[in-house]
């Protein structure tokens, strides 16, 4: 496993002490003009349930800025909780 983008920005985020988190949106692709639908994976889902609560909403956007909305819960229904 290596570090992803979501990984980075939430353990940035905690280090400057925030605690409270609203949404994430990802996208990726070749460039901006070719965006390719993409999720977390499933390390990074695992990782934020730490985090935040079930109602958290994952944003992806993908081809023609097309907008799909998550849950973590939807994307890992049964997490590991502490």
């Amino acid at each position: 496993m290596s570090i992803c983008a979501e990984r980075v920005a939430f353990t940035k985020a905690i280090s400057e002490g925030e605690t409270s988190f609203d949404y994430l949106v990802v996208c990726g692709g070749k460039s901006i003009d070719s965006l390719d639908s993409c999720l977390p994976c499933g390390y990074c889902r695992q990782f934020m349930t730490e985090f935040v609560k079930d109602d958290f909403k994952i944003y992806s956007l993908g081809p023609n800025n097309v907008i799909t909305s998550y849950t973590i819960k939807d994307l890992l229904p049964h997490n590991f909780s502490l």
